[in-house]
């Protein structure tokens, strides 16, 4: 079940959510030089899940983030916020332990990226495209988010909101 923020943030809440993710977008982990494996992917979810929530929270307050600049429209969404709503549902990580204690992680769906400027065809025959030297596109499926231009946007966006509401 995935859990979403149902009451407006108390400003340590918020301090504290923006600082974990603040303390993401500086991770290694998004370095185009870092291989894409199995801990990077759980790193994208929780990316992603972190940017959905601030903004919920933000339409929560009253300003929704709606920018539509790339926004992937393939299956009607309608501005980032949707996107990353939608991604948030289709990502997830199920944790579990076996009889002898050991944790199995599972990822579904399949995720992608993409480095730079590219495009073609993913292993699992679902087309991606980047035309951005400096930039990570991330698939799941086939809705694409853009590392700067989209996560990084959302985030300073309702961050400045929300803090600017909160003072």
């Amino acid at each position: 079940m995935i859990n979403y923020p149902d009451s407006i943030w108390t400003k340590p809440q918020l301090i504290d959510h923006l600082e974990q993710l603040a303390y993401f977008f500086k991770s290694r982990v998004f370095l185009p030089s870092v291989p894409f494996t199995f801990q990077n992917q759980i790193d994208w979810i929780e990316l992603i899940r972190g940017v959905s929530d601030l903004l919920r929270q933000t339409a929560m307050a009253g300003n929704r983030i709606c920018f539509t600049d790339e926004v992937n429209d393939q299956d009607q969404q309608q501005d980032i916020t949707s996107l990353l709503d939608k991604m948030r549902q289709m990502a997830y990580v199920v944790k579990s332990t076996a009889l002898d204690h050991e944790q199995l992680t599972i990822i579904s769906p399949t995720f992608n990226q993409v480095i730079g400027v590219g495009s073609g065809y993913f292993a699992n025959g679902l087309y991606f495209a980047c035309p951005y030297p400096n930039e990570r596109a991330f698939f799941i499926g086939r809705d694409r988010v853009y590392f700067y231009r989209h996560l990084m946007r959302a985030y300073l966006e309702a961050g400045q909101f929300l803090l600017s509401e909160q003072i």
